[in-house]
């Protein structure tokens, strides 16, 4: 349904023309004539615009989202789980595919916050000074046969 996703935006209209009407029996209602008018046209233009398909779905209420995506990184440091532990997908895989669709850049320099030193982690390290090799038979020779098709 339509009136749903404008929800806010016809809020923000109505109460414009109230306070329009109001400050013609009061100046001291002109202040919520600019505050509503000013969010009126910010979603006039919303709804206008092409770049962005949320805010022209959800005009003024999407400004409320971007407010509080600036938000979470604060957020979540404190109280909230961190990038790695969502589910389905984590966070940092979502930004990878956010990034990935509005072509910008994907790759994240310097580091990981992924736990490396768990088990599910190996890896071989080399060395400087290799110790000698001091019991040879403990090398597996590999035998190979040849099989024949008839």
């Amino acid at each position: 349904m339509w009136f749903t996703r404008y929800i806010v935006f016809s809020l923000v209209v109505v109460l414009t023309l109230l306070f329009i009407a109001l400050a013609a029996e009061n100046p001291h209602f002109y202040w919520g004539v600019a505050i509503f008018g000013l969010l009126s046209t910010l979603g006039t233009w919303d709804i206008l615009q092409s770049k962005h398909s949320v805010l022209r779905n959800y005009p003024i209420a999407a400004h409320l989202r971007f407010v509080f995506e600036g938000l979470r990184p604060e957020l979540r440091q404190y109280f909230f789980e961190s990038n790695l532990s969502g589910a389905p997908f984590n966070r940092e895989q979502r930004s990878l595919v956010y990034q990935r669709a509005k072509n910008t850049e994907d790759k994240l320099p310097f580091g990981t916050e992924l736990d490396i030193y768990s088990r599910e982690y190996a890896w071989l390290n080399h060395s400087a000074s290799p110790a000698p090799l001091i019991a040879p038979s403990s090398r597996v020779k590999l035998v190979t046969r040849r099989i024949s098709m008839p």
